[in-house]
């Protein structure tokens, strides 16, 4: 609970301080709107000029792209600022900060870093998602809409412990990570179903760098469809994936961050 309160504080503060200047927070959010809003709209052209991309209509596709647009959104909230962060904390000595708190020093860069930015992303694939729904026509039960708050929860889990391992490297070779590369060329793959891919590369997205578990494989229990190259229950893993994503991405924060030197000041 204090960790809880800690957290709530701290992004309190910092909306306030964005709030600041109303205008440009507003101006930001509206350039987020009309260039995702645009892309949306793009996608949905293309596909509807060729009828379906690999057996997915045209809002099935931007029901998908959505759901992977809004998990990103919500897992880069929470990590994208500590990632772009790791080098010049290796650098200054700058997590010397998280290491002198009454809080873990993980929650304290999650606490500290947290980005609201991203409520652009949010609000409009939100409308988006709203959209999408009516035009397909879905009448859930009270267990659809659970899973599809599941399927938001992981992959959002799965964005942020993924974009974290890739960038983890930046704290000790105190540059870009070289792994960087996998995680933001892979995510670009998986705005579109991955069965349109070589067999190599849903492989890839399922089984080594697992984006195909942010969207593709657990909507389709949303929208009946049993697509791609695993056994049907493979639609169901989403919370089983992040969860070993967040011990894996526990591992690598502790063997990183055993590497840091203290500033000294």
């Amino acid at each position: 609970m204090h960790t809880l309160r800690v957290f709530r504080a701290f992004v309190k503060y910092r909306f306030l301080s964005l709030i600041e200047y109303p205008g440009s927070f507003m101006m930001g959010i509206i350039a987020q709107w009309v260039s995702y809003a645009v892309y949306m709209f793009m996608i949905f052209l293309m596909v509807w000029n060729f009828g379906s991309l690999g057996g997915w209509l045209p809002v099935e596709v931007i029901f998908m792209y959505t759901v992977w647009l809004m998990t990103y959104a919500i897992g880069a909230a929470f990590v994208f600022n500590i990632c772009m962060s790791f080098s010049q904390m290796a650098i200054g000595g700058t997590l010397d900060e998280a290491y002198t708190r009454p809080l873990s020093p993980f929650m304290y860069l999650l606490a500290t870093h947290f980005n609201l930015g991203y409520i652009s992303h949010i609000t409009l694939t939100a409308a988006a998602l709203v959209f999408s729904i009516i035009q397909l026509g879905l009448s859930w039960s009270f267990f659809m809409w659970l899973w599809f708050a599941v399927v938001l929860v992981s992959g959002a889990v799965i964005t942020a412990c993924l974009m974290l391992i890739f960038e983890m490297p930046a704290f000790r070779t105190r540059s870009q990570s070289p792994l960087r590369m996998f995680f933001w060329e892979g995510r670009e793959f998986n705005q579109y179903p991955i069965t349109i891919y070589p067999r190599p590369l849903q492989m890839l997205f399922t089984s080594i760098i697992p984006f195909g578990f942010v969207s593709f494989y657990p909507i389709q229990v949303l929208l009946g469809k049993q697509d791609g190259l695993l056994p049907q229950v493979t639609i169901w893993l989403a919370p089983v994936v992040a969860a070993v994503l967040v011990v894996i991405t526990a591992l690598c924060w502790r063997v990183i961050s055993r590497g840091y030197e203290s500033a000294g000041t």
